[in-house]
C-alpha cells in the first residue's frame, strides 16, 4: 500500500489516475456540449431559442437519470468498474455520432445518450476521492487539484473544439470526444480504491431505492440538507443560462461561435486558480460558510456577464464567476465525502447531484418564452439576480449561526 501514503504531499497513483480521467471527461464534454451540441443547433442549423431549450432539456434530464442512476452501481461495485463502463460507452456512443450528419434528430439522441454517461461520470469521479482517502486535508487536497486540473482541461476542451470546428466539419468534436473518452477508460483500469465499505448482500440497490436511500440520508443530515437544498434553489435559474447563453452571444454581444468556447475557457482558467486556492487554505476553511459565501459570489459575477453588450464586461464577469466555482465545486464534493458514510456515499453523492442537475428543468422550459416577451438579456439578468439573492440568505444566515454557536460556546 505504499501508493496511497501521502508523505511529502504526493499524490498516489491512483490519485493521478483520478485527476487525469476527470480532466480527460471535461475537456471532452466541454467540448462537445458548447461546439457539438449548443454551437452546432446554434450555427449549423440555425435553431431558435425552442431548439436549443429541447436539446438542452434532453441533456439536463438525461444527465440527471445518470447521476441518480450511477450511485446505486457505484456502492454496488465501486467507481472504479463503473468508470471503465461508463468510458467505453461514452466513446462508443460519441464515435458514432461523429460518423454521421447534423440534424436535429441526431442532436436529440447525442443529448440523451452523451447526457447519461456524464451523469454517470460525474457522480463517479465526485464519489471516488471517498474511496481513496480517509482525512479531510487530502480530501481536501485531492478535491482541489481535481478541480484545478480539470479545470484547465475544461478550458482546454472549447479551444481544442473551436480549432477543429474552425479547421473541419462540427462532428469532428464528437470523434475527438472518443478518443478522449477511450484514454480516461484505460486510466479507471488501474485506479483501484483504497477505503472499502461493507456491503450488505442482500441490500436492493435498485434505481429508485437508491434514490430513496440517497434522498433519506441526505435530507436526515443537517449539513447535507443544506448544501443540496441551496444548491438546488442556486442552480434552479441556470435553467435559463442553458436555453439562451448562445443566444446571449449571437444576438446581445454579436460575436461567432467561437467565443462561446473562449469565454467558457476563460472561467475553466479563473476555476482552475479558485480551486488551487483551496487547497492553501486551512482544513477548518473548508466549511458551509465558504460554499454559501462561493454560490453568492457566482450569482453576483453572473451579473456582470450578463448586464451588459460589451463583451469585455462580459469576459471580466466570467473570469469573476470562474474564480467563485473553484471554490464552490470542490468544496461540494468535500464536504458530501465528509458527511457521507461510505456504504452510501455513491447514493448520496447521486442524489445531490440529481438535484442540482434537475433544478433548471422548469427555468429551460419557461425561458424561450419569456425571452420571446422580454428579451434574451433581461432573462438571463433576472437569473443571475435569484442565484445572487439565494446565496445571499443562505450565506449570511449561514454566518449569523456560526457567530451564535460561537458566543454560546464563550
Amino acid at each position: 500500500m505504499g501508493g496511497t501514503t501521502h508523505e511529502n504531499n504526493k499524490l498516489s497513483i491512483a490519485e493521478k489516475r483520478l485527476i487525469g480521467i476527470e480532466s480527460l471527461q471535461w475537456c471532452a464534454n466541454n467540448a462537445v456540449y458548447f461546439l457539438g451540441l449548443i454551437g452546432a443547433a446554434t450555427y449549423d442549423l440555425a435553431g431558435t431559442a425552442f431548439l436549443v431549450a429541447a436539446i438542452t432539456l434532453v441533456r439536463n434530464l438525461a444527465t440527471s437519470i445518470g447521476n441518480v442512476a450511477a450511485g446505486s452501481v457505484i456502492d454496488s461495485i465501486g467507481p472504479r468498474k463503473t468508470t471503465v463502463a461508463v468510458c467505453a460507452f461514452s466513446a462508443v456512443t460519441s464515435l458514432l455520432i461523429g460518423l454521421g450528419p447534423i440534424t436535429e434528430a441526431s442532436l436529440i439522441i447525442a443529448a440523451a445518450a452523451l447526457g447519461v454517461s456524464g451523469g454517470f461520470i460525474n457522480t463517479c469521479t465526485h464519489a471516488y476521492p471517498g474511496y481513496l482517502i480517509a482525512t479531510l486535508t487530502g480530501r481536501q487536497r485531492l478535491n482541489g487539484l481535481m478541480v484545478f486540473y480539470s479545470n484547465i482541461a475544461f478550458t482546454l476542451g472549447p479551444i481544442f473544439g473551436g480549432a477543429l470546428v474552425s479547421t473541419f466539419s462540427t462532428q469532428s468534436v464528437y470523434l475527438f470526444m472518443a478518443a478522449t473518452m477511450a484514454a480516461a477508460g484505460v486510466l479507471a483500469l488501474g485506479c483501484h480504491e483504497v477505503l472499502q465499505p461493507e456491503r450488505e448482500e442482500d441490500a436492493k440497490m435498485g434505481i429508485l431505492s437508491g434514490m430513496v436511500d440517497g434522498a433519506r440520508m441526505t435530507l436526515q443530515n443537517h449539513d447535507l440538507r443544506l448544501i443540496f437544498i441551496s444548491g438546488f434553489l442556486g442552480f434552479f435559474a441556470f435553467g435559463a443560462f442553458d436555453s439562451l447563453e448562445s443566444l446571449f452571444y449571437r444576438d446581445v454581444l454579436e460575436v461567432d461561435v467561437v467565443w462561446l468556447g473562449w469565454l467558457s475557457s476563460v472561467v475553466g482558467f479563473t476555476s482552475s486558480i479558485g480551486a488551487w486556492l483551496l487547497t492553501k487554505l486551512p482544513d477548518r476553511m473548508a466549511n458551509l460558510t465558504l460554499l454559501l459565501g462561493s454560490l453568492f459570489g457566482v450569482g453576483l459575477a453572473s451579473m456582470i456577464y450578463v448586464g451588459t453588450d460589451i463583451l469585455a464586461v462580459a469576459i471580466v464577469g466570467q473570469s469573476i464567476n470562474g474564480l467563485a466555482w473553484g471554490f464552490l465545486e470542490p468544496l461540494q464534493m468535500i464536504l458530501v465525502q465528509e458527511k457521507a458514510p461510505i456504504a452510501y456515499l455513491g447514493r448520496i453523492m447521486g442524489f445531490v447531484r440529481f438535484g442540482l442537475m434537475s433544478a433548471g428543468v422548469l427555468p429551460l422550459l419557461a425561458a424561450p418564452a419569456l425571452a420571446e416577451a422580454f428579451g434574451v438579456q433581461a432573462v438571463l439578468f433576472a437569473a443571475s439576480c435569484i442565484i445572487a439573492l439565494v446565496g445571499a440568505v443562505f450565506f449570511f444566515g449561514q454566518v449569523k449561526r456560526a457567530r451564535s454557536r460561537a458566543a454560546q460556546s464563550e
